[in-house]
């Protein structure tokens, strides 16, 4: 097995299927997406959260592809390109609208290695942020769930635990959850090269329907922020653990590439 992992990122992508706002149709969506407050909110989140969790991965062996309409801003489309330059293997695809399997599928297409036997295929959003080991955990928890199952059937990956991170005006929140359903942060299938599915082809909550899925619910690797732009429901669907002001630096200085004053420090 020559595996290969693949983290997509969709950066205000123009989907003509598969968000809240798509059904407002493409012209509307892009008018929100491409608005200049709403992008340089989303600039701000990825810088603060996304991009220093992908720096700071300890297995820094991934590629990523972050997904961008072909008539994203230039500007926007430069700063983004500066941004991910640091890392080992970024790539910007830009895509027409089109409905967020194929987009993806198509994101994912473009970045496979000529000699990839198996996709790792995994889920960031530009505002949320990975644990620092989820990649490496990626490689070393997939190929065991795959051959626990039939031969060359995908298996995924999730991971349960991890911080909700409110941003509002009357002040930021963080707490601790462990959701009983699949999370999509860092969730990822391994399948071959050739597969049809990827870890888009479905609803992240329902992949455990399709798939043989595994959960890993003892060790915090996600942040997920909850704001005014979420295109999805931000509740937590399972336990939210209170944890104090030490209990949440611990978690972060062990866990992630963050500190808790600059997050609680973040502008709504």
């Amino acid at each position: 097995m020559r595996m290969q992992v693949i983290i997509v990122i969709r950066f205000s992508y123009v989907a003509e299927g598969g968000f809240r706002l798509s059904r407002d149709g493409l012209d509307a969506a892009r008018a929100t997406l491409y608005a200049p407050d709403r992008l340089e909110r989303r600039f701000r989140l990825f810088e603060a959260l996304t991009l220093p969790s992908l720096l700071g991965q300890t297995d820094p062996d991934f590629t990523l592809a972050v997904l961008v309409g072909t008539d994203f801003p230039a500007s926007a489309r430069s700063r983004l390109a500066q941004l991910i330059a640091p890392l080992r293997d970024a790539h910007i695809v830009a895509l027409p609208p089109y409905n967020n399997y194929r987009s993806t599928k198509d994101a994912l297409q473009a970045c496979t290695r000529p000699e990839a036997t198996h996709i790792l295929s995994l889920r960031l959003d530009d505002d949320d942020a990975l644990g620092r080991d989820v990649v490496e955990a990626q490689k070393r928890i997939a190929p065991t769930v795959a051959a626990a199952g039939p031969a060359d059937a995908p298996a995924v990956v999730c991971f349960n635990n991890g911080l909700f991170l409110e941003l509002s005006e009357q002040g930021n929140r963080l707490y601790g959850v462990i959701e009983k359903l699949p999370l999509g942060i860092g969730m990822g299938m391994l399948a071959q090269v050739d597969a049809r599915p990827t870890i888009f082809s479905t609803d992240h909550r329902q992949v455990h329907t399709r798939w043989n899925t595994y959960t890993e619910a003892l060790t915090p690797r996600f942040i997920r922020t909850v704001h005014r732009d979420n295109d999805s429901g931000a509740l937590v669907s399972g336990k939210r653990i209170d944890y104090d002001a030490a209990q949440i630096d611990t978690v972060l200085r062990r866990h992630f590439c963050h500190d808790q004053a600059s997050l609680l420090a973040l502008a709504p």
